[in-house]
Formats: C-alpha cells, structure tokens, sequence
C-alpha cells in the first residue's frame, strides 16, 4: 500500500486576509510610535487622518494615554511588530516553496506543499494566528475587567461602528486559523503515526 503524503495548501482566504491586515497592522503601528507627530496636529497626522477620530472613540490612543506614558499600546503595537514579522514568514516559505523544483500547484492555482516547508508554514501560521488572537482578547478584556476605562465614553452606536466593528474579525479569523492549522498539525501527526506501524515500527503502549 503506497504510504500516505501530508500536505499544505495555503488558505485563499488566509492569504488575502493577511493582504488586508499586515497593511492595516502596519500602519497602526506606525500610528503608534510616531507618536505624537502621528496625532492630530502632528506634522505627519496627513498619513493617519482616520485616527484623528478614532483616538477621540478609544483612548487608548489619545493624547492623555500618550502623555501619561502609559505602556500598554506600545506593547500591544511592539507584539503587532513580531506577529507581523511571524506571518511574513509564512509568506516568504510559501512563495520559496512556489517556485521549488517538484512544487506542486492545488486548487485556486495555490502551491500545495509538502515536507519540511509544509511543516514550517503550518508552525508559524500557528504560532502566529494563537498569538494574534490572544494579544486582541486581551485588548477586549482591559476593557471589561477595567470598567470600559478608554471607551466607555462612547454611545453604544459609536462604540460598536468605530471600536466592535473594526476589533472583531482580529478575533474571529485567527481564531478560526487557529483551528485550521492546528487540525493540519494533527492530520499530519495521525499520517506520521499510521505511516510508521505500516512500515513496521511498532506501536509503543
């Protein structure tokens, strides 16, 4: 019997989701440490205009936040820098992969990928989409457990158009790539195993 093969293809809808979000990530943290050039009034507020309301929505990225030197944007924003650099990664072993001697191409003219780069883009997708979701939690829970301390402010349309609205798919969709990969994981674990008892290795009890 021909030994099973393990494969990934890379999610259409993981690769234009990360299209949008590594642009929009990476201009919130340009926001952020440029700050407060970056703010309204600032000589290069021109290249994040929308913040100017948005800081008034969520004060956490207000100039009263700034100024009293508060640290959790910048270590919300300094995690963005290292998710950013994770999902990247996955990008850079999918386009090496691609063009590889012996690459295969799956459907949606995605490159399937099997071995070593397989393995690595599924880790990293992994890693990175816990770490995504995880890091948003947290912003969603400071605000429940602290009182709604930086938004509370807000009309309840205000609040779900500006703050609900914009936050959630960074929750929803790493959440759900999260899974993704992890049953990758598992499916290629289960090939290994079975791959092993049918080439003699016995099972350990």
């Amino acid at each position: 019997m021909a030994a099973k093969t393990w494969s990934h293809t890379p999610s259409s809808f993981f690769l234009l989701w990360l299209s949008i979000s590594l642009t929009l990530v990476t201009w919130d943290l340009g926001y952020v440490f440029f700050r407060p050039h970056s703010m309204p009034g600032g000589k290069y507020h021109i290249f994040w205009k929308p913040y100017s309301i948005y800081c008034e929505v969520d004060l956490v990225y207000g100039f009263k936040h700034y100024e009293d030197g508060e640290g959790f944007n910048p270590a919300q924003s300094t995690l963005n820098f290292f998710e950013t650099s994770m999902y990247l990664y996955y990008i850079y072993l999918v386009r090496s992969y691609a063009g590889a001697a012996g690459a295969k191409v799956g459907k949606f003219g995605q490159t399937r990928m099997v071995g070593s780069p397989a393995a690595k883009a599924v880790v990293w997708g992994l890693v990175a989409s816990m770490a995504t979701f995880w890091k948003t939690a947290l912003y969603f829970l400071q605000e429940i457990l602290g009182n709604y301390k930086h938004i509370g402010h807000n009309s309840p349309s205000m609040l779900f158009w500006y703050w609900i609205l914009p936050n959630t798919p960074w929750i929803i969709v790493p959440l759900y790539m999260t899974y993704s990969f992890g049953s990758e994981i598992v499916e290629g674990l289960t090939v290994a195993s079975t791959g092993s008892e049918e080439n003699g290795v016995k099972k350990v009890k």
